[in-house]
């Protein structure tokens, strides 16, 4: 009997989606009134001005759909502001990325003319109540409504469908800036993160 192999995740396309897009998340800006930013397709500077109004705000990153089209994701969020082109394991991959004046952001991933993805960075309030204790109690395994009843809700930061699986992660966000991630993969959780929980 043979026994299946499994494919090292560095070489998964989420794997590289997921490092593209915390890649946006982290970079920053200098704190001028304009934000210069490069749009990759067309080679031209875009300038966003600083006017106190945002853009893109988390409903808006929730309404964004699996499965819709670009002409979809601009009906609800407007012209992106950056895209960047990337082909990973033969497969076309387009990040559109929408900025606020306050660097909140947030991406929308594109494979074949379709949303395969999505996160955000700043969209979010920090109004959750979690510690370490909370952590503890999350096993791998578990369900996000079961998470819920621990932690409460959670917001989303990535969500992503790619060859029939589905990955998503959720934050939670205390108001002193300490926080907690979960990983879930197809509905379960797979991984947990946590910052300067007591």
């Amino acid at each position: 009997m043979f026994q299946k192999i499994r494919e090292p995740f560095y070489k998964k396309i989420w794997f590289w989606i997921i490092i593209v897009v915390i890649s946006f998340g982290i970079a920053s800006y200098n704190n001028s009134n304009m934000i210069n930013i490069l749009n990759t397709k067309n080679s031209t500077k875009t300038e966003v001005e600083k006017d106190g109004i945002k853009k893109v705000d988390y409903e808006k990153f929730c309404n964004i759909k699996i499965g819709s089209n670009y002409e979809e994701v601009k009906s609800i969020l407007g012209q992106y502001r950056k895209s960047e082109e990337s082909e990973i394991d033969g497969v076309k991959v387009v990040i559109y990325t929408w900025y606020n004046y306050d660097n909140s952001n947030m991406n929308v991933i594109v494979k074949d003319g379709k949303v395969v993805g999505k996160a955000q960075s700043g969209l979010s309030l920090e109004n959750a109540e979690v510690n370490l204790i909370k952590y503890t109690k999350i096993q791998k395994g578990m369900n996000y409504s079961k998470v819920k009843d621990i932690l409460g809700g959670g917001k989303l930061m990535y969500v992503s469908k790619i060859n029939g699986n589905i990955k998503s992660i959720y934050l939670w966000t205390n108001s002193n800036g300490s926080n907690m991630n979960v990983t879930f993969e197809n509905g379960k959780v797979t991984v947990k993160n946590r910052l300067g929980l007591n």
